[in-house]
This record gives C-alpha cells, structure tokens and sequence, in this order.
C-alpha cells in the first residue's frame, strides 16, 4: 500500500532536516534493519547510505570520511542479515518506498518504459546479461524501469531487474503491475524498440493500454520485379497511417503503421537531411507529426538515468541483490527531489538536493559523535 503523500515544512534549514528524514523513513519501511545494535542503528546505516548516494560514492568510503560512523564492515553486517535472497522479493518491498511521493494526478500520464544497463566487469553469473559492447564491457546488470514523461511530475514508477535471456512480455508484465500499484492512470505507454515484439504489443492490447513503439523493420527487400513486403513495404509509402497486420512464427497482431519524416543537420557537413521514421501504434490518434512529438517525449527518461548516475552509490560487489537495493535507493532520491520541487516550489536541482543531503547527513553524525564523548573534567 502506498503511504500518504506528505509535505515539506517552509524553510531551508527545515526542509533540509525533512528530507533526509522522510528518505529514511520511506526506506526503513521497506528494508527492516536489525534495531538491536548499538552503533550500526537503522537511522546510521541509511544515512550513510543517502551520504554514499548523494555523493556518488561507496558505502565504505561513506564511512571512513564520517565522523562516529559505524565501520563499513558493521554496516554490510546489518544489511546482509536483513536483504531477502531474491531479486524479486527485494523489488515487492521496495515499491511502497518508490511510490510513497506521488501525488494523486488529475488526469492520465505519458509512461515511458527502457531497459538501463549498468556496465560490470567482473565474471559473469545468474545476476548479469550480455549485450552489445558498452564502456569496455559486453556483461552488465540489466533493469527496466518505468517514468512519467511529458510534465512537471517526472516519478518513475516502476522498477525490476532483468535477467539473462528473460522474454521482454515477462519484464513489461512486471513493470505495468508497479504501474498499476501506483495508481497512476496511464494515457499512452512509449517503448524502446528494444520490446519490439509481438508479445509485448499482443499484452498491451489485453491490458488496454495505448501505446506507441518503433517499429523494427524486417521483410523481404525489394529486387528488380519483386516489390518490397512487410515493414519495408510500409515504409516505402508517404507520410500517414496505415492499417497492418504483424505477423511472425504463427503469430499476429493488428496495429497501424505510422510512417512520419524528421529533418536535422549533419554535424560534420551543416547539410540538411531528412530521415523516414516507421511507429506501431494502437488507440493513438493524430496524425504523423503529432505522433512523431509524442514519442519524442520519451526520451525524457534517458534523463532519470543520467539523474540516477548521479545520486546512486558505488559497489563493487557480485551481488545482485546489493546492487538492485543500489539503483532504488537513487531512484527513490530522484522521485523525493521531484517531490521537493513540486511541494516547495523553489526550482531545487537535483545537485543541491544531494548537497543538502550530504551535509545534513555530516551534521547529524557529528552532533551525535559529540553527545557520545564523555565531557572534560571541571
């Protein structure tokens, strides 16, 4: 269940203090920490937690720059006795976190959805998939993750690991459960061309979901007397919408076609040029042009990644577990940072919300190192 949206007290220094204490609250609820020791406390290993994030850095090194911080050992100690085993069971816990800021919206949103990868280079395992070559790596820690683009309440909404070789119908399943557990009404889901699929498309047509995806062409090309079929043969049409079957293995899906043109400038030469852009849609209207902008709003997601680089910690580590705990913990700060700047108003950036993080956590632990050392003799 989703908790109550709350708001932040007016005043710097005390939406400071609220912040760092509601990401602690929202996050002590849903990973419930061992409270029977007496240094490594549930509040300290959050905070240092939310310093290591907002400061991009590792939990380890969060504790050697804290003063009367638990050491770094103790901290994974408390958090290794309270992590599930698996992935799935982590995710389940930290969906009330992920959606305890949003707010009820007036009318449906634009939800996009896109795969993350995080480079790894260690060995591969169960945790890890395999994928074009990206930053020195072919192996990395894959997450799907759904946003609301398009508007000042950019949350996000959903997220779930991916495993190697998972069919994306299993992943987008997931993803509009969150969704749906947010309660947030969807206008239009926008997809990567990576869930091209007809099983991707055949379950948003059984969820009645809108939505609008990148067709990845295929067919026979077109030969002398032989003329183009499939995707290639509605992409050699003018711009409009077309009804079309898509079908493959056995398999079919009714959709229509939108065939839309984009014009840019080549960087190298200044020339103009003009490229031919193919969507599958289903219950979207408008013409080429309109839809050409509404997928465009898409990207407004590849925003919550680099946002996410930003404010999520370090590790080294082979666990999955860890490292999805990792990513929520960012996402969760991000979706609190959108939260301030609709409730306050001020036009915070996600820098100084890291900032105010950052120092609020130094703040408390020094205060808490001086009332634990023993006063002078008078």
């Amino acid at each position: 269940m989703r908790s109550a949206p709350q708001s932040i007290p007016r005043g710097r220094a005390a939406a400071s203090r609220h912040l760092r204490v509601v990401l602690t609250t929202w996050l002590s609820a849903a990973v419930r920490l061992p409270a029977n020791r007496r240094a490594c406390t549930p509040a300290a290993v959050w905070q240092l937690l939310l310093w290591a994030a907002a400061f991009a850095r590792s939990l380890a090194a969060a504790c050697a720059v804290t003063p009367g911080a638990p050491t770094g050992q103790a901290v994974w100690d408390a958090l290794r006795a309270a992590l599930p085993k698996r992935r799935r069971t982590l995710e389940r816990r930290l969906l009330p976190a992920l959606h305890a800021p949003l707010p009820k919206r007036p009318k449906a949103a634009r939800v996009a959805l896109d795969y993350h990868r995080i480079p790894y280079y260690g060995a591969p395992d169960r945790h890890t998939t395999r994928a074009k070559s990206s930053s020195g790596t072919h192996t990395f820690h894959t997450y799907a993750t759904a946003c609301v683009v398009g508007g000042p309440g950019r949350y996000t909404l959903g997220l779930t690991a991916v495993a190697e070789r998972e069919p994306m119908a299993d992943v987008l399943a997931r993803l509009l459960d969150q969704v749906a557990a947010s309660r947030v009404p969807v206008r239009v889901v926008l997809l990567d061309r990576a869930f091209f699929s007809i099983a991707v498309m055949r379950l948003l047509q059984a969820r009645r979901l809108a939505f609008v995806i990148p067709a990845v062409v295929r067919g026979r090309k077109p030969r002398p007397g032989v003329p183009a079929a499939g995707l290639r043969a509605v992409r050699r049409r003018g711009a409009g919408r077309y009804e079309y079957t898509h079908a493959d293995r056995g398999q079919s899906v009714r959709v229509t076609g939108v065939v839309a043109h984009k014009s840019y400038r080549h960087a190298r030469t200044g020339r103009r040029h003009t490229r031919k852009l193919l969507y599958l849609t289903w219950r979207v209207g408008g013409g080429p042009v309109a839809v050409r902008d509404l997928y465009r709003t898409r990207f407004g997601i590849e925003s919550s990644y680099r946002q996410l680089g930003e404010s999520r910690p370090r590790t080294s580590t082979t666990d999955g577990v860890v490292r999805l705990l990792w990513v929520a913990i960012g996402l969760v700060i991000r979706n609190a940072w959108v939260w301030a700047n609709r409730t306050e108003a001020r036009g915070w950036s996600l820098a100084s919300t890291r900032l105010i993080l950052l120092l609020d956590v130094l703040v408390t632990f020094t205060r808490y190192d001086a009332e634990a050392r023993p006063s002078p003799p008078t």
